[in-house]
């Protein structure tokens, strides 16, 4: 855990260091609420469901360099506490008119304090019509574990209409070098409304969904999540 909150004190300095090269920044707290969520290695069947409340700290910058992504997840519910961190900056090689707006080199840390998995890919951003953003990357995975390393497509997204937002990811994650598990989708959007304007509030204040669909979870084969959760976000 000492090596996380490091590693994390030092992307936010990163962030620090270069606020005359930022260009915008969103900092936000989440509470989400839901149940049918499986853990397929907590003890007991694949698929049994568990119930949890999250809360989510995250910011999110572009910078001349490219930009920065990270957030901290507090899990609590089904006698079960745990806590989450993924940091993703990205580096931009070029920028580009047209379609693709630039091309990036990417890199995830995700970690769950015992475990440690490290992303390095390349992507690109492009310009979808209609969309306030939209980028993809190509990831090869080094996960903890034994033979464990796979191969992984991220896609990210994001669309507003006045005071309606909706943006998520998916991940599309290739069956690992250890054959015992399965290709994986996690499908993840966030459908929002923003309260700020009728409560008289500055910054933006959202209520709506999460829902999360994961076929074969962790790549175990029968651990497929759909859950839908309530969730409430404030910007900082």
């Amino acid at each position: 855990m000492k090596k996380v909150l490091l590693t994390l004190v030092g992307t936010v300095s990163l962030s620090v260091t270069v606020q005359a090269e930022q260009f915008w920044s969103d900092n936000s707290v989440s509470i989400l609420s839901g149940s049918s969520y499986v853990e397929p290695f907590a003890g007991g069947a694949v698929d049994d469901e568990y119930s949890y409340t999250t809360l989510t700290l995250e910011h999110v910058s572009g910078h001349s360099w490219g930009g920065l992504f990270y957030f901290v997840d507090h899990h609590s519910g089904s006698d079960n506490t745990s806590s989450y961190i993924e940091v993703s900056p990205k580096y931009n090689l070029m920028k580009m008119e047209g379609m693709v707006s630039s091309v990036n080199l990417a890199y995830t840390l995700e970690t769950g304090g015992a475990t440690d998995n490290h992303l390095f890919g390349a992507g690109a951003d492009l310009k979808v019509p209609g969309m306030d953003y939209f980028g993809v990357t190509f990831y090869r995975a080094m996960n903890d574990g034994e033979d464990m390393d796979d191969n992984q497509i991220t896609v990210v997204y994001g669309y507003s209409n006045g005071d309606i937002t909706v943006d998520g990811f998916m991940d599309y994650s290739f069956a690992s070098d250890n054959d015992n598990s399965e290709d994986n989708m996690h499908l993840n959007p966030q459908i929002t409304y923003n309260l700020a304007p009728m409560l008289g509030f500055k910054n933006k204040f959202k209520v709506g969904i999460e829902y999360s669909y994961w076929g074969a979870k962790y790549g175990v084969d029968g651990a497929d999540q759909s859950a839908i959760s309530l969730l409430l976000k404030a910007h900082l």
